[in-house]
């Protein structure tokens, strides 16, 4: 079975706006029709949006879009049409939540762990996601039920929430699962808190998905860092021997709770795009991993020695943000660094004595990333606008100002959760 999470696909009506039901550079989501009515207002495209591009943006609670139109570039004005939508006002049967859980509860009070009251998730729905405000029962329901089974459970209903922008903690419940999801291929209990194995991919398929990882991420392009790895010349390709699985269950949590914060935060920030890395080349792993697109989640490369790997999966230690970039400079800020190329990871990857190297590929949520295309830029700054400011991560484009690698840089290590540690072989003769 593929690594995925339950996952709750845009409404219909998000579908249509999404696919270009709009002209170009004025798609939203306008709301049911009856509701709207259109306003006119300024939008300026960030740095790093290029044309084609979907930036993200609210106005009044609304969720919009614009796609950036050819022959434009950062910092022109833009027009755009969004929705002005008549505030509705609170309903006296449906009591104030303080977290998504509590919202679940109220929506299940048998605890049979299922929501199934289409009524009463509809009144719920219009206090927590005023998008769906004087919609029809069944269409609300369906914005819930994606797979039409008639029941929905706590993490189908956190991913609605997350979808339809609801601006609630999770909370921590009190079931077996401590108010989080799981990834469908968890194998280990999900009771014990310390909780941590890896287990070796035996499967062909998911193995192949991962090789395929590893081919489609190289670039032949040599930076001065690869002296360390002892050979000053980039390897012809590399072949992946074996692969493991990693499950932590603390390590987990944190992830989760985290990435589902940013999602809230990215649905608030003007000027949020999705940018997808190199590895989304890579589908099938990407679809295993059923990656959240609008908070940038990402899966990378950090490569590192074969100790410092064991020692993360093992849980006796972390990336440890304070000393990071100790190894590797600390051109964007004193965070963790990650690639997405195989062939920048491996410069940080020390061989064994059988020549085998390793590298983490790892789930990272970037959130509200600061784009920098700047040869030298400036990493107090940098590192400043994440920690206190209103970006979540930095994407250092060396790829552009050098020609080399993108850096994906963040400073919070709940940011990061460790899928699957690589073993493979430098090649340097075809």
């Amino acid at each position: 079975m593929g690594c995925t999470e339950s996952t709750v696909s845009k409404d219909a009506e998000l579908d249509q706006v999404y696919q270009g039901a709009l002209p170009p550079s004025t798609v939203v989501n306008a709301g049911p029709a009856e509701e709207a009515e259109q306003l006119t207002v300024q939008f300026t495209i960030p740095n790093g949006a290029v044309p084609g591009a979907e930036v993200q943006f609210t106005h009044e609670g609304r969720w919009c879009k614009v796609v950036i139109p050819e022959g434009s570039e950062p910092g022109q004005v833009l027009l755009v049409k969004v929705p002005h939508v008549k505030t509705r006002k609170s309903r006296q049967d449906v009591p104030s939540f303080a977290t998504l859980h509590d919202a679940f509860k109220f929506l299940d009070p048998g605890g049979t762990g299922y929501i199934t009251d289409h009524k009463k998730f509809q009144m719920v729905a219009e206090e927590l996601a005023p998008a769906l405000a004087d919609s029809n029962e069944a269409f609300v329901w369906a914005t819930l039920d994606q797979d039409g089974n008639g029941q929905v459970n706590w993490p189908e209903f956190v991913e609605w929430a997350e979808n339809q922008k609801v601006e609630l903690e999770v909370g921590m419940g009190d079931g077996q699962e401590g108010g989080i999801s799981f990834p469908a291929c968890w194998t280990g209990p999900r009771d014990d808190k310390d909780w941590i194995a890896q287990e070796e991919i035996e499967d062909s398929a998911h193995f192949l998905d991962l090789d395929d990882l590893v081919q489609k991420t190289y670039k032949k392009v040599w930076t001065r860092d690869r002296k360390a790895t002892g050979v000053n010349k980039v390897p012809e390709g590399y072949e992946l021997i074996k692969a493991k699985r990693c499950e932590n269950r603390k390590d987990w949590q944190r992830y989760y709770l985290k990435r589902h914060q940013l999602v809230h935060a990215c649905s608030t920030k003007t000027g949020f795009m999705q940018r997808p890395a190199l590895t989304t080349r890579a589908s099938g792993i990407t679809r295993r991993q059923a990656l959240r697109q609008n908070c940038n989640e990402w899966l990378l490369f950090h490569g590192t020695s074969r100790e410092a790997a064991e020692s993360i999966l093992s849980g006796a230690s972390d990336f440890v943000i304070s000393l990071a970039g100790s190894a590797t400079g600390t051109l964007y800020g004193k965070g963790t660094y990650f690639a997405e190329s195989i062939t920048k990871a491996d410069e940080y990857a020390k061989a064994d004595e059988k020549g085998h190297c390793c590298v983490l590929v790892c789930k990272v949520v970037g959130g509200h990333v600061l784009y920098n295309d700047e040869v030298t830029p400036d990493p107090d700054q940098l590192q400043q606008s994440c920690i206190s400011g209103e970006f979540h991560s930095v994407l250092g484009d060396r790829e552009k100002c050098r020609n080399t690698f993108k850096e994906y840089v963040v400073f919070d290590a709940d940011q990061v959760y460790v899928e699957y540690v690589l073993f493979y072989k430098r090649i340097y003769d075809r």
